[in-house]
């Protein structure tokens, strides 16, 4: 198994398991980007859903009527969040490309409810976030192939 360690900035294997995996190898820029990503989901969408979701919505000037329901998306987007850093920590690189398209997809239900009158232009930060990450992941992938070229 292979695991990050944030202080570094570096993978590293387990003791026992095989050098193939690239024990110590530094995190390309793109696992370092989709990992930023899951600890932002989890620790500033999904804890203050989970922690106090109406004074959270209330920064954004959303309402709910149900603390379960906020509670719930809380917890999808901690899960969520939870795949993307577990992704970068075994090394499933696939992975990686794949949240770009889906984060665009993200911005754009955003900014769309934003400009339909259903939330209030404060989504548009999220939004915003959204497709900034996913342009940075996108960018680090190019790099991280062309890096991967010329070595």
């Amino acid at each position: 198994m292979v695991l990050y360690s944030p202080m570094t900035s570096r993978l590293a294997e387990e003791p026992g398991e095989g050098a193939e995996r690239g024990v110590g190898r530094a995190m390309t820029k793109a696992a370092l980007s989709v990992y930023m990503y899951g600890l932002y989901l989890v620790s500033g969408v999904a804890l203050p859903f989970l922690i106090a979701p109406h004074f959270t919505l209330g920064l954004f000037g959303l309402t709910a009527g149900d603390d379960m329901w906020i509670r719930f998306v809380g917890v999808l987007v901690g899960i969520i969040g939870s795949f993307y850093i577990s992704a970068v920590l075994t090394r499933t690189d696939r992975f990686l490309a794949w949240t770009v398209p889906t984060r665009y997809v993200s911005a754009t239900f955003l900014a769309s409810m934003v400009a339909f009158g259903e939330a209030g232009m404060a989504l548009l930060l999220f939004a915003s976030l959204d497709a900034l990450t996913a342009s940075l992941t996108w960018v680090a992938i190019r790099a991280d192939q062309e890096e991967q070229a010329t070595a």
